[in-house]
């Protein structure tokens, strides 16, 4: 944990909870652009009246979709920030739920079909323009609320009708792809209390409070259901209570403001550089869908309104950050060391008890472990406190039965480490 003094913010530790105190002074902006990114089988989205779908790669694949084209560096090097760098990108990507249920067989683990398909065809470009790959879900639930006889992947009534398949999503990222999300959108921005105080357990960075809106539907199939009306307007990321998601409180993740890239006008631009001007930080996501054809379009759009704004207000600095970038900038944070993790392995005939210990506190209660085992079963298992920054477990499978176990920690200015350890390789 660091603090320190720098420009107009002066950071204070209360527990693990950073609380920012403004002091007077100039402000910066901090541009989170990215992508809530899917694999689309239908216009607009996914066709939620078939229970297994079929999904094709080419997003990921063409030459002339949109992947390719974003991924170019010449198309990255046209949109520069105050401190000539170019833009980043943060890639939340959709697993779970449709995609488990998916006919494909062209993909290794169709449950996370667009995560393999982003790493496989453009991991190596994300590394080198230094973009953020994080996760993203949809509570798509296959039900039929009305009874009427038709089913859909409705949106679920609550995350609690989802919460097996978010683990599972969860776990299969972690330990196949070795991905785990350090800063999180939700789809639809749907929220509710019980999968905010989950997400507190999990990860520092929420991006998709949506307000001031609000939206309803009542007939099936439901989709794009949530309620902003009462969050924070500001772009401030704020701590949401533990008893109301949208309100200011005691809880320890992070949430920012975010809008679409269609949606955010020179109006609004103004108004971040305005408060910016005025001392107060801002961190502002904007999002759209990779699949859409006016992506590209949408990023030189935000691009040019943020050049007008910057000329506006010309004491005013702004910065194209990933989400966990801008997050750790505007907390002040100077640590962007992972936390070491240590990991000593015990083996009682079938009993395998794993030692796990971190050189440092770390954001969750306990780090995140996730289990395989040879039949393809996936588990997320409980730590047991064995002293400071250390936990023991007893794995629930005999050694003979393991594939994999899966180890995540983030620390608490939002750096991450994982581990896996394979007792089979890995399928071919």
């Amino acid at each position: 944990m660091y603090f320190f003094l720098r420009n107009a913010l002066l950071f204070a530790a209360i527990g693990v909870v950073l609380v920012p105190f403004n002091l007077p002074g100039q402000g910066k902006v901090y541009l989170v652009v990215g992508s809530d990114t899917a694999v689309w089988n239908f216009p607009g989205g996914v066709d939620v009246s078939k229970y297994h779908g079929h999904f094709s790669p080419d997003l990921y694949t063409l030459p002339q979709d949109n992947a390719y084209k974003v991924m170019d560096p010449a198309f990255r090097n046209l949109f520069t920030d105050s401190y000539g760098q170019p833009l980043k990108l943060t890639w939340w990507m959709l697993v779970g739920s449709v995609y488990r249920q998916a006919d494909n067989t062209d993909v290794p683990i169709k449950n996370l079909m667009p995560l393999y398909l982003m790493k496989q065809y453009h991991g190596d470009a994300i590394q080198q323009l230094g973009d953020e790959l994080s996760l993203h879900y949809h509570t798509f639930f296959w039900s039929d609320y009305n009874q009427d006889g038709k089913y859909y992947w409705n949106q679920a009534r609550t995350f609690h009708e989802c919460r097996a398949d978010f683990d599972f999503a969860l776990a299969q990222s972690l330990l196949e792809e070795e991905v785990f999300p350090v800063s999180f959108r939700s789809g639809w921005h749907y929220m509710d209390n019980e999968w905010q105080s989950y997400l507190n357990e999990l990860l520092p960075f929420s991006m998709h409070n949506d307000s001031p809106n609000v939206h309803t539907d009542t007939v099936e199939p439901l989709d794009n259901v949530y309620d902003w009306s009462i969050a924070p307007l500001a772009f401030v990321p704020f701590h949401p209570t533990t008893t109301n998601y949208q309100v200011p409180g005691d809880g320890i993740g992070w949430n920012v403001r975010s809008v679409k890239m269609p949606n955010v006008s020179q109006t609004m631009m103004n108004q971040m550089f305005a408060q910016a001007a005025g001392g107060t930080d801002q961190v502002a996501s904007l999002w759209a869908h990779l699949p859409e054809t006016a992506f590209p379009a949408d990023i030189a759009r935000i691009d040019s309104l943020a050049h007008v704004a910057a000329s506006n207000y010309p004491t005013v600095q702004f910065r194209y950050c990933t989400a966990v970038e801008a997050m750790q900038r505007w907390l002040g944070a100077t640590d962007q060391t992972p936390p070491q993790l240590g990991v000593a392995e015990d083996v009682q005939g079938e009993i395998v008890t794993l030692t796990i210990t971190t050189s440092e506190p770390i954001f969750q209660p306990q780090p995140f472990v996730a289990l395989k085992d040879i039949c393809e079963q996936y588990k997320i298992l409980a730590c047991t406190p064995a002293g400071t920054n250390s936990w023991t477990i007893t794995l629930p499978v005999p050694r003979s039965s393991l594939a994999k176990v899966g180890i995540a920690v983030t620390d608490l200015a939002g750096n991450l480490t994982t581990r896996i350890l394979r007792y089979l390789p890995d399928d071919l």
